[in-house]
């Protein structure tokens, strides 16, 4: 595309979002009630907003996710990819030099990891400031990368009352990321990862709330109706046995699949191990629960191992984790009916902050100059194993 045809594309761009924006609150205006501060009341199943009005829902069809289309192409192979930017900025060099950016995928692939998807985070400040707009996407799907967009909208505030208090905010910022994802190609969206968490005993566990299945419920649809492409999973952290069924028993119901994660650092006693079988171990049984309790396609949205080191081998850790768990253990993770893994993120993240302290800045496969660590090396020989049983939408056309 030249210069001078740029502007005429981008205007398109934003005529289509003013358009798919205007059906959408068209949509919300008539089927939920209107934005602002309301009283919650209590019932006896869940807390729901003064005046709640559930969204209007097509006929439940068990299983739905293995009879359509996008998702039978997608499951004849096997996604692996890596998290982080589209874009990679790499920092200034001492002289002053700066590396010419280039999408994470791309340099994936640059340096021996064929991979074949990856996961972009939106949380609630995302703003296209960040460098990701539609564009970004097909030519990710182009390239043979499904996008997986991680929205982490309540993050670690959430909780019942947040969820109520911020819903219709929650809902537009959907329609946001339906306009952002509305291309003719399968993109994966995973809805609040770790929304059952349990380290923050001040407040309320959505865990224990049943009412979180009929606002996450109305999402789904609201994100279906305006990007039919979209396949929706809901993603719980491996954080124990829990009953599930309670806070997302429905939400698996209309969900494509069940995504779920794996992290570990030198910075919290109680998840430090410096055996790297447990972490296998641990998403074995994990995914084989969520099976035996969902019975949906499984993705491992996220494997996170920090190489920062209080004590130990951490860089080493993480890469004996890689190959444990995405190499070695891939075809028991298949037999769990898990359809794709990625690692957490491609580069460290000097500005990271988090639950693991200083280790969110080193979760990396790479530092923020792209040396690559020990992981990226066990990463880069996983995928390339895996190179031939991979998803590859020109080998599987739809039927």
């Amino acid at each position: 595309m030249t210069s001078r045809a740029r502007p005429v594309a981008c205007l398109a761009c934003l005529a289509c979002l003013a358009c798919l924006a205007c059906l959408a609150l068209l949509t919300l205006a008539a089927c939920c009630p209107s934005v602002g501060p309301t009283p919650a009341v209590a019932t006896d199943h869940c807390l729901l907003r003064e005046g709640y009005q559930q969204l209007p829902r097509p006929k439940l069809v068990q299983r739905r996710s293995i009879y359509r289309p996008e998702f039978r192409k997608i499951l004849s192979g096997w996604l692996m990819g890596v998290g982080d930017r589209f874009l990679h900025v790499f920092p200034e060099s001492e002289d002053g030099e700066r590396r010419k950016s280039v999408p994470t995928h791309v340099w994936a692939r640059d340096n021996g990891a064929p991979v074949n998807t990856q996961a972009i985070w939106l949380t609630r400040d995302w703003n296209d400031s960040w460098g990701i707009d539609r564009g970004d996407l097909v030519r990710m799907a182009q390239d043979g990368v499904v996008p997986v967009l991680m929205l982490y909208y309540f993050g670690d505030d959430i909780s019942p009352q947040n969820v109520i208090e911020h819903r219709d905010a929650w809902y537009l910022y959907l329609m946001k990321v339906a306009a952002l994802a509305a291309i003719d190609h399968p993109v994966l969206v995973v809805i609040e990862p770790e929304f059952n968490d349990e380290t923050n005993d001040s407040r309320t566990l959505v865990v224990n709330w049943p009412g979180f299945n009929e606002v996450v419920i109305d999402g789904i649809y609201l994100l279906r109706s305006l990007a039919p492409n979209l396949l929706v999973g809901i993603c719980p952290g491996d954080f124990g046995t829990q009953d599930l069924e309670l806070s997302m028993g429905e939400i698996a119901q209309y969900s494509d699949f069940i995504a779920f994660q794996e992290m570990r650092a030198s910075t919290r006693d109680n998840v430090i191990t410096h055996e790297f079988e447990d972490v296998t171990e641990n998403a074995l049984a994990y995914s084989y629960r969520l099976q035996q309790l969902f019975d949906k396609p499984l993705l491992l949205a996220y494997v996170a191992v920090s190489t920062f080191d209080r004590e130990g081998d951490w860089p080493q850790f993480q890469a004996d984790v890689i190959t444990n768990l995405f190499d070695e253990n891939f075809a028991e993770l298949a037999e769990h009916g898990v359809f794709g893994a990625l690692y957490f993120m491609a580069f460290d993240d000097p500005q990271h902050a988090g639950y693991f302290g200083e280790a969110e800045k080193h979760f990396g496969l790479a530092d923020e100059n792209g040396e690559t660590k020990p992981g990226w090396d066990a990463f880069a020989e996983a995928v390339s194993k895996r190179e031939q049983l991979l998803y590859a939408p020109g080998q599987h056309q739809r039927p």
